[in-house]
This record gives C-alpha cells, structure tokens and sequence, in this order.
C-alpha cells in the first residue's frame, strides 16, 4: 500500500511541477508569440487591406476586450486623423468550421475597403475559394451603415457555387465586424490616441 501511495504522490508532484513550468512558459514566451501571430498570420492580410508592409502596421494595434472576447484592431492614420480600420472577426458556422476574417473599414468614406481571409478549414477547391481576389472583391466600397447579404437573401456578395455556407459565414463575420464598429467606434477611437 505504501508503494501505492508513494507513486501517486510521486507523480502529482510530476504533474504539478510540468504544469508550473508550462504556466510560466506560456506567460514569458504569451507576447512573443502574439507578434509571430500578428506578422505570419495576419500581416498578410493587412498587406492587402492597407497597401503597406505589414511591418509598418503591427505596432499600430490597439485590443478591444468585450464581456466574451478580445477584438484585435489594426489601424493607419493621415497625418493624426485615425483613417483606416481592420477589425478581426469570426465568420461562425462555415461548412469546415469557423472563419477568421479581418475586415477593411475606410472612416473617412465610411465604407469598407476589403475581407481578407485570416484562416480557414474550408474544403479544397471549394470552400477555399474564400481567399480568391474576385470573391473578396466584393467587399470593396460596401456602407459601414447597411449590414450585407447574399445575392439570395436579397444583397449584393455573390456566393461561391457550391460554398454557400462558407460564403454565408464570411458574410456573418462582416456583419459583426460592422455592428461592432458603430457600437464601438468612440471606445475604438478613444484606445488608439491613448497609444
């Protein structure tokens, strides 16, 4: 019995030694990581939504913590006017699972400037065709006041044929992105010259 006793002793020790470690690992290496994310994973979107390298519009990042999440927003300015947005969503229920988005918001002409497509599960050849130019295209010059919709439900995003659902979950993502900006517009302003 004392054998017994012994190696569950032993091997809760084990266990709560690796997870301290983990822990500490997580919380010293948290921020490195946040920025590989934000130059591997997002940088090329914000490439395209900005025109600039993705370099020069990491450091220009403010986060908005909601009651059940944490919005990363990137931002560029004309002189110290806040002129462009891009606003991270999640486009639910797309046929491989969640999207991530980010979304181009042009505050000067209070219209959107792109969708890029930050990571997807969607079918090959498919689903995929998310990421393709002449499907994110429909999103230039949309109004930040009318939430966007399908063809089929009476807007103006043509769906990818056969990835309706995929479509339809990039559409879901704009919506939020857009409700969210006019719901948060001052509190997004206010984070970004508190920088």
């Amino acid at each position: 019995m004392n054998d017994i006793v012994r190696m569950v002793v032993v091997l809760c020790l084990i266990a709560g030694v690796s997870s301290a470690a983990l822990t500490v690992a997580h919380v010293q290496l948290g921020p490195q990581m946040e920025k590989q994310t934000d130059l591997y994973i997002r940088g090329p979107a914000l490439e395209r939504l900005f025109g600039k390298p993705a370099k020069e519009v990491l450091n220009n990042k403010v986060v908005v913590h909601l009651p059940d999440q944490d919005v990363p927003i990137f931002f560029s300015r004309d002189g110290e006017k806040v002129s462009s947005l891009a606003v991270e969503a999640i486009g639910k229920g797309g046929f491989g699972g969640d999207l991530k988005i980010m979304v181009g918001i042009d505050l000067n002409a209070g219209l959107t400037n792109g969708m890029e497509v930050v990571s997807h599960s969607e079918t090959p050849g498919l689903g995929a065709r998310i990421v393709e130019p002449g499907f994110r295209r429909q999103w230039q010059g949309l109004s930040l006041e009318t939430p966007i919709a399908l063809t089929k439900d009476g807007g103006t995003i043509d769906s990818i044929s056969g990835a309706s659902t995929t479509s339809g979950a990039a559409v879901r993502g704009t919506n939020e992105v857009l409700l969210f900006v006019r719901d948060h517009k001052d509190d997004i302003l206010k984070s970004i010259s508190e920088l």
